[in-house]
């Protein structure tokens, strides 16, 4: 099993999870409740983490997961983090918080 992301808000590891269950990469969320133990262990130990169950699919799951990632800084760096915006695939409003079309699974690709 190997970690292949990390991130303070359990909403954008659910996110990468959903990219890497369609690409039929078995993985799972660990941490996934650990936010009551912060203040205990180190804050970044309680952050939710997306392992995968092949070491194999270490490598594919990193690049699949690329676009998320560039698009979660991208969107910090841009602080539109609470803008809605239109998928280009579909046509769906999607709230500002989610990189990812909840209707098609598009990743919001934002210019850094």
């Amino acid at each position: 099993m190997k970690k292949v992301f990390v991130d303070e808000m359990i909403v954008w590891v659910v996110q990468a999870k959903q990219v890497l269950e369609e690409a039929e990469i078995p993985c799972f969320i660990k941490n996934e409740f650990s936010g009551n133990l912060a203040g205990e262990v180190p804050f970044t130990e309680t952050w939710p983490e997306l392992w995968v169950h092949r070491d194999e699919d270490s490598d594919q799951a990193k690049e699949l997961l690329l676009p998320l990632r560039e698009s979660r800084v991208a969107l910090e760096k841009a602080d539109e983090a609470l803008s809605d915006w239109t998928c280009p695939q579909c046509n769906e409003t999607n709230e500002g918080n989610f990189s990812m079309c909840w209707s098609c699974g598009h990743v919001l690709q934002v210019a850094s």
